[in-house]
């Protein structure tokens, strides 16, 4: 059966609108898998996710229709005689590549695996675009590799799948296909009878049309994008010369910069990691070659150059996102100041926490480019920040923290100390000091990781404290919560300075100030051993009711 014969039995048979829509979707994925593996090497992550997608977009359609058929005409892709892509029939585009090949009709059906769409898609992809002297076609490829869960009708019989393996390998072996003889069939035009009149008005372009003729002008100038790119890639392998080779860079880097600017960040990438393929094969055999695209990606990495992301940002979606992720991990650390200030704008969670995550990145190489920035921006940025250094190693940014600990912001005191103790919970010793902040968040937070283990070095230091420090009226709750976690973190050795709070003088009002008799009758009751025990009944029978009055509400509270 033909294409002619198809679309008139499935007339009756049409898609739903949600099908045709879930359709058009598959094969849109088809085209961007296509079109990533001509750009990029099998195997790179953009290649993979292209793949991937349209996998899932496929077997999601499977299991509910079972099967799904393209069916192939010259200038366009129908399926169940709706339209799914169309365009002139020129090189390079899938509907007539495949329909040059002999290709009428192409059916997935449910089953296919992962590897059977890889090495599909990779066989369109070689034979997409027809050499001088091609070495083989789309059709004769398939058929060697007998997909089980692909079916497909060339020329005027069909082959795929076991049920016509004979028939094929007949006329294959017959001389009935061939791949040269294939493409001049379906190349010959036939000879038009006569030369109708012209008809004016039919030829004004529809709005469709439009649309379709500025597709294909943007296919054209993204192929002549890519072409050029290339051949400069090239040139640098080609022309050993320094002064050819500067001259070429600067072209390059002219042209990131406007590909960021008209937001082609797949350009953007493509130049970097064209370079730094450049740079792996070159540095070797050209010692000033190194050097020379260091500094580009230097200069790449600098405001002025990044400066139309700026621009640009507010307009991002998800696939930006992903691809300017791979830009700035290319780049160098002093891409920071630039990825600092669009961390300003808004934007929504992906996009932030790609931003991030290459700042991470970047800093992780080295942190003195996001040092030298965080001097110069302001608090909330600050704070932002701090989680992002929380998640870089190295003794560097541990003692950053350590200096943010002591920043002027009490929020970013906060987020300092909070990744302090996530990064090292002993490191409280070191932010003991903290623990008369004037912020009462902070302190609240120094003292509940000090109360959470016995410790005989923090008990010193919370006894010395409470020793040597005036404390107001106005620093009661504050002193109630340091006794507290003294009975939480100390032992015996307490036991001393407590029972001289509570039992010295008790007759004499303010020898000690009332909130610490009742913090060290708090602290007595929280250490729970008999030393402890010992004085608070001792004190519990006093002859003064004020300090029998402390005892008991110590204990009620406990």
């Amino acid at each position: 059966m033909n294409i002619q014969d198809n679309q008139i039995a499935s007339v009756g048979n049409s898609h739903s609108e949600d099908e045709l829509n879930a359709v058009k979707k598959i094969f849109a994925s088809l085209l961007l898998a296509n079109k990533n593996l001509s750009l990029y090497p099998h195997g790179h992550t953009i290649c993979t996710n292209s793949i991937n997608q349209f996998y899932a977009h496929l077997i999601t359609f499977l299991q509910g229709y079972r099967t799904l058929r393209f069916e192939i005409e010259r200038d366009s892709i129908h399926s169940r005689g709706e339209v799914i892509s169309s365009g002139l029939p020129e090189e390079g585009t899938m509907h007539f590549s495949l329909f040059r090949d002999g290709m009428r009709w192409l059916e997935f059906m449910d089953g296919i695996e992962q590897k059977e769409i890889n090495d599909i898609l990779l066989i369109i992809n070689k034979y997409t675009k027809l050499s001088a002297e091609p070495e083989g076609d789309i059709v004769t490829a398939l058929w060697e590799a007998q997909f089980p869960h692909l079916q497909y009708e060339v020329a005027e019989f069909s082959w795929g799948g076991d049920q016509e393996m004979e028939n094929s390998i007949s006329d294959l072996a017959s001389g009935k296909v061939e791949g040269v003889q294939l493409r001049e069939k379906n190349l010959e035009k036939p000879e038009p009878p006569s030369d109708p009149a012209i008809d004016h008005a039919a030829l004004a372009f529809s709005r469709e049309e439009r649309i379709i003729l500025q597709e294909m002008i943007i296919r054209e100038e993204e192929a002549d994008l890519t072409s050029y790119l290339d051949a400069l890639l090239d040139s640098l392998l080609q022309h050993r010369e320094k002064e050819n080779f500067s001259i070429i860079l600067e072209v390059l880097s002219e042209e990131f910069t406007g590909s960021l600017t008209r937001r082609d960040f797949i350009v953007s990438l493509k130049i970097l990691q064209g370079l730094q393929y450049v740079l792996e094969i070159c540095k070797p055999d050209i010692p000033w070659a190194g050097p020379s695209i260091e500094d580009f990606f230097l200069n790449a990495s600098g405001i002025d150059s990044l400066s139309p992301l700026k621009e640009v940002w507010r307009h991002l979606d998800s696939t930006d996102a992903g691809i300017l992720g791979e830009i700035f991990k290319l780049l160098k650390p002093q891409a920071i100041q630039t990825l600092v200030s669009l961390l300003q704008q808004p934007q929504d969670a992906p996009v932030r926490q790609m931003l991030l995550d290459s700042i991470i990145f970047l800093a992780s190489q080295d942190l003195r480019p996001l040092e030298s920035m965080l001097n110069s921006v302001d608090d909330k940025v600050v704070e932002k920040l701090v989680p992002v250094i929380v998640d870089i190693e190295g003794a560097q940014s541990a003692r950053f923290l350590m200096k943010l600990a002591r920043h002027s912001s009490g929020r970013v005191r906060n987020e300092a100390v909070r990744g302090i103790l996530k990064r090292d919970s002993s490191r409280i010793r070191d932010i003991f000091s903290m623990i008369d902040d004037q912020e009462d968040s902070i302190r609240q937070l120094v003292l509940k990781h000090i109360g959470q283990a016995r410790d005989y070095v923090i008990e010193d230091l919370l006894l010395t404290y409470l020793k040597k420090t005036s404390f107001s009226n106005a620093d009661g709750n504050h002193v109630i919560q340091c006794f507290r976690t003294l009975g939480r973190c100390g032992s015996s050795r307490s036991v001393p300075f407590l029972r001289e709070i509570l039992l010295r003088c008790g007759w004499m009002p303010g020898f000690w100030k009332a909130g610490h008799r009742r913090g060290a009758a708090i602290a007595l009751g929280t250490l729970d051993i008999p030393e402890a025990e010992q004085v608070l009944k001792r004190a519990g029978r006093s002859l003064y009711p004020g300090l029998r009055g402390i005892v008991r509400k110590a204990r009620q509270e406990l």
